[in-house]
């Protein structure tokens, strides 16, 4: 049975919410338990949950207070996942090289269930990576998540890759992966310590520097890492086409 521990945040990093819940985004912490509740409770950045790897759950922030853990983000056409997402942080050095501990899994898929009994505004469409709201800035939960696993036990989508290659052109590539989700061709760059979303690369806004672009292919690639981890390269293949396609019917 999943344990859930209080471990309120001590910082001021959060905020009051003001939009409905509709986005689940998992993250791995990139640090050792400790470090982690360290960092999220105490630093400027935040999560809802904590999950340690023997899989019991630190509850640092409610569902109705903003966590601060996307960062510069877009899910579904809108910026600022923050302010109507849950984030759940899972320990863990690095999910491109390290594996998932079952039990952390299983309790992981227990944690959603809570959570998604608490929001019933978050759809399997919305249970997401940090990777899939922030293409090419971040690369977490990795590449060794389970998204799969998750999937059959009611925790987010999987669709069947399909018998045949298929193929699109770039524009039809991107507007698969919007009807998925995924953000537009964009780019971040900084503005003094933070980072800010820009919509047009080339002509960023007044202050901002240091803009990197974030193309179709760097969006395609978020995608592989959450449903063909093994092939993420960012390169169109039929397979990655195919499954595109039956992702953005299941939607």
């Amino acid at each position: 049975m999943l344990e859930i521990r209080d471990a309120r945040i001590q910082s001021g990093s959060y905020g009051q919410r003001s939009q409905p819940v509709d986005t689940l985004v998992l993250h791995y912490t990139a640090l050792d338990l400790e470090a982690s509740l360290r960092v999220l409770r105490h630093r400027g950045v935040s999560a809802h949950y904590v999950l340690a790897e023997d899989g019991v759950a630190y509850k640092l922030l409610e569902n109705h207070e903003v966590a601060w853990h996307a960062g510069v983000s877009m899910w579904r056409g809108r910026r600022n996942v923050n302010a109507r997402s849950i984030g759940i942080e899972i320990v863990n050095l690095d999910g491109n090289s390290h594996d998932y501990p079952p039990a952390q899994v299983a309790a992981l898929v227990e944690l959603c269930h809570h959570v998604l009994a608490q929001n019933p505004g978050i759809r399997p469409r919305d249970i997401v990576g940090h990777s899939d709201v922030a293409p090419r800035r971040k690369v977490d939960p990795g590449s060794r998540f389970p998204w799969q696993a998750l999937a059959a036990q009611g925790v987010g989508l999987w669709p069947a890759e399909p018998a045949m290659p298929q193929d699109a052109s770039e524009a039809e590539r991107q507007a698969l992966l919007q009807a998925c989700g995924y953000a537009h061709p964009h780019g971040y760059g900084t503005r003094g310590d933070s980072f800010v979303f820009v919509d047009d690369p080339d002509s960023p806004p007044p202050g901002v520097s240091r803009v990197v672009r974030v193309a179709t292919r760097d969006i395609l690639r978020a995608f592989q890492q959450h449903y063909l981890p093994a092939t993420a390269s960012g390169e169109p293949t039929p397979a990655t086409i195919g499954v595109l396609r039956a992702l953005a019917a299941m939607q």
